[in-house]
């Protein structure tokens, strides 16, 4: 069973730098003492800032070959955006070193260099995929609880109970939040689609005629307004009715897929055919060309709907004009 020997809080206010986070690639030979590392992270940042017990010390963070990946290139560079008054404060949870020590578990600094096993004032951070960033980022950690444990297992179950049903949000739930955040009417729009007809937002994107960059929706989401944002390709009133219709000609779940979606805005994107055409061939089209095209061999399935839908439209033109 685990002791929370130690526990502390603090008024004090949190102090956040731009710091660039640590980066620490571990490879564990047969002795797990092999550690690389890249120079993300400073030689000040090996040690962090705790209140502990009403007592300002400084620390030395630990890691493992065990330990969370750190923040990816791409990410760093948004440290300096962030808005400290918007951060959440964190209880920073610790592991004595003890454990892994007795194991033959080698603990690093985060500049890969060992740390001597007689070195105190050395604590090993128990992460969250909410809160790992943060151990290094925070100038001062102000609510902190060490931990005492029995064994690693027990740590490691530990580490597994709070992970166990925590998740990323979905593709979907960061565009919502980016729209939120920046009141975008790109994202307002793919996030309405996605959540009204339960497509994933790979599909929303083809039925507006966008593409929304992972980057940037992430820069959205903490509200930075990016300029280079797509503009919709058609309304949301547009691709409501075109979402219905592929339902009624096809069936609700070709409907959420990409393949019928991205069929229709090649022959489009021919500029022979506008929307009113599409939409009336979707509504006349016979129901054994829609299952010839569903089901014929044609390499890419989206090519085989499109040339049955240009073969139906040129035939529907033909009969028109005799």
């Amino acid at each position: 069973m685990s002791k929370i020997v130690q526990v502390a809080t603090s008024n004090a206010d949190v102090l956040i730098n731009a710091t660039e986070v640590a980066s620490v690639e571990s490879q564990n030979d047969n002795n797990m003492n092999e550690v690389t590392s890249t120079d993300c992270c400073p030689k000040e940042k090996t040690t962090v800032i705790a209140i502990i017990e009403g007592v300002k010390q400084e620390v030395k963070l630990a890691r493992t070959i065990y330990s969370m990946d750190v923040l990816k290139k791409s990410q760093e560079k948004l440290l300096g955006e962030i808005d400290k008054s918007k951060l959440l404060d964190e209880i920073f949870h610790f592991s004595d070193p003890e454990i892994f020590r007795k194991a033959g578990i080698p603990l690093y600094d985060c500049e890969g260099e060992e740390i001597p096993k007689d070195e105190e004032n050395v604590l090993v951070p128990i992460e969250t995929g909410a809160n790992y960033w943060r151990f290094s980022f925070d100038a001062v950690l102000k609510h902190v609880q060490i931990h005492t444990f029995e064994s690693v297992e027990e740590y490691a179950q530990v580490v597994g109970m709070a992970d166990l049903f925590t998740r990323s949000r979905s593709t979907v739930e960061k565009i919502g939040i980016a729209a939120l955040a920046t009141g975008d009417a790109t994202y307002q729009a793919v996030y309405e689609l996605a959540r009204k007809t339960g497509m994933p937002g790979s599909s929303a994107y083809a039925y507006l005629g966008v593409q929304l960059q992972a980057s940037t929706t992430l820069e959205m989401s903490i509200g930075i307004r990016r300029k280079d944002v797509p503009v919709l390709s058609r309304t949301l009133e547009e691709a409501l009715e075109l979402h219905k219709q592929i339902c009624l000609t096809f069936t609700p779940a070709d409907a959420r897929k990409r393949y019928a979606i991205r069929a229709i805005n090649s022959v489009m994107k021919t500029g022979d055919y506008d929307l009113a055409t599409i939409m009336q061939a979707l509504r006349t089209i016979p129901a054994e060309s829609v299952t010839r095209a569903r089901l014929m061999d044609c390499g890419i399935k989206e090519t085989c709907i499109a040339n049955v839908l240009i073969k139906y439209i040129i035939e529907m033109r033909q009969k028109r004009a005799a």
